[in-house]
């Protein structure tokens, strides 16, 4: 049977303009990536392949993607830089998974004098509830914990407790909230001081049907007495394609604009344009948001312009059987319904792998399961059984 696999987390790199430059590597979560997965908004099926792209210091950086053929998982990040003569090694993360699907463990590695030299790793526990990310740092040829991320899923709600390690033992130091509400999230971010936690920046992200982000409102905590505007984030599409992005601030002047060309709903190219003080917006490094798989993802990457190749892992397995059933509709707000030649039963699990419903008729109601992605396990009248991943709105 064809194995269905769901990633819940995945990595991005963070680079400075001269950090990067000097071969700085950055192990992070992508802490928003990971939620939206949460709540069922991004897609796994067309990835990346390979990224080039370019910053105003001329310096081209190039990150080639490599999944397993058999499961199609993403087990390598390259990138390399090039300075003028010629591509070299600069910084690699390699990923571990569990039989799920899940990410156990994400190591990054330097390129010193021509050898690839430990850095920095994630760690990944699984609770039925809960994740845990632990990070650390190579000093001395040892390991030692730097900062972890625990997050709490409860229905609509979702909280990223953030705690620094201060060399004995965990203190927490930042907690961001997301709540979900129908076609909005919003995101509370909040620190630690004198014992209790303290407002700091509110986003609340706005959706549309389809679940694209149409903005990002910013607001800032004044005074320790009210919220305050300081930017919105504008997603503009063309015939239902993400193309441009615009940044405001105060009466709505625009600082920052994101274009993008698309390929078969893929963004190939994105470049990025600031204001400095003059009368038009000028190149300049910024994060493009790279869409694909018709705006269900998105990757980013710092620069003043990237291209980007993108592959279907979903062909990547060379003897990958068709599915023995089919799930409509997909995703689902209130009934599945499962159409095979030979069905037994079905079970739905978490994506922990805990096991939250069980039927033995070819129809689920699912209205009772939070929003968010799910596993759909059919069994046939020969006791195979075969797993789809399933998102409910």
């Amino acid at each position: 049977m064809k194995k269905a696999i769901f990633t819940l987390a995945v990595f991005a790199m963070a680079f400075g303009n001269v950090g990067f430059a000097q071969n700085e590597a950055h192990l992070k979560s992508t802490e928003k990536e990971i939620i939206f997965r949460h709540y069922g908004l991004r897609n796994d099926d067309i990835r990346p392949s390979e990224a080039i792209w370019s910053t105003t210091t001329n310096e081209s950086f190039k990150t080639t993607y490599t999944y397993d053929e058999y499961d199609y998982w993403l087990v390598e990040e390259l990138t390399e830089m090039n300075l003028g003569d010629g591509w070299i090694p600069a910084y690699m993360i390699t990923y571990e998974y569990d039989f799920s699907g899940n990410v156990l463990e994400a190591n990054a590695f330097e390129s010193l004098d021509g050898e690839w030299v430990e850095d920095e790793r994630a760690l990944y526990t699984y609770g039925s509830d809960e994740m845990e990310i632990v990070y650390q740092m190579m000093i001395d040829g040892q390991w030692e914990n730097s900062s972890k991320e625990v997050y709490n899923y409860n229905g609509d709600v979702t909280t990223v407790l953030i705690w620094a390690w201060n060399g004995n033992t965990w203190s927490s130091s930042r907690l961001n909230t997301y709540t979900r509400s129908g076609n909005t999230i919003e995101l509370l971010m909040q620190y630690m001081q004198g014992g209790a936690w303290q407002n700091e920046e509110k986003c609340i992200y706005t959706l549309d049907f389809d679940e694209n982000i149409l903005e990002i409102l910013v607001e800032f905590w004044v005074n320790n007495t009210m919220w305050e505007f300081h930017q919105k984030n504008v997603y503009h599409y063309n015939g239902g394609v993400y193309t441009s992005m615009t940044v405001e601030v105060d009466n709505n002047l625009v600082v920052e604009q994101y274009d993008y060309n698309y390929v078969d709903g893929n963004a190939t190219h994105g470049e990025c344009k600031i204001w400095t003080g003059g009368s038009q917006l000028v190149p300049g490094d910024g994060n493009l948001e790279m869409a694909y798989n018709y705006n269900a993802a998105c990757n980013e990457y710092y620069g003043v312009e990237v291209d980007v190749t993108y592959i279907d892992v979903t062909t990547l397995k060379e003897h990958a059987q068709t599915a023995s059933f089919k799930v409509y509709p997909n995703p689902v707000k209130d009934e599945i319904n499962i159409q095979a030649e030979s069905f037994a039963k079905a079970e739905i699990y978490s994506v922990t792998g805990q096991k939250l419903m069980e039927s033995n008729v070819n129809t689920f109601n699912v209205s009772a399961l939070s929003q968010g992605v799910y596993l759909l396990k059919v069994y046939d009248l020969d006791d195979n059984s075969e797993t789809q991943k399933i998102v409910v709105k």
